[in-house]
């Protein structure tokens, strides 16, 4: 019973918002390779502009508000924006934190 509560929230969108320049990807590998030379900046550029211009990542620019769920059972990505530009993008968990509510209406 339990395991179809977590599928229930894992499946639900939330809204997440960039907290630095980040990437989303088509899977988890060019995830894993481009989070393994992040502290290397000019490796890491090099890697992902290839990745941009072969359409396997995309760029995220920091304040942009996306569509997420957990990505893994691990939780250290997101699956963002599978709605709006199927089937979405993984992206590192640690660039994004929830967006909180706009409590102005």
């Amino acid at each position: 019973m339990h395991w179809v509560l977590v599928v229930l929230v894992s499946a639900s969108q939330i809204l997440f918002e960039a907290q630095v320049a980040s990437f989303g990807c088509n899977s988890n590998v060019e995830v894993s390779k481009l989070q393994g030379i992040r502290s290397d900046a000019e490796a890491f550029q090099k890697l992902l502009t290839a990745q941009v211009a072969y359409g396997q990542c995309v760029t995220i620019p920091r304040g942009a508000v996306v569509e997420g769920s957990t990505a893994d059972a691990q939780t250290s990505t997101l699956l963002i924006n599978a709605k709006s530009d199927p089937p979405g993008y993984i992206v590192p968990l640690r660039d994004f934190k929830l967006k909180k509510a706009d409590t102005t209406r």
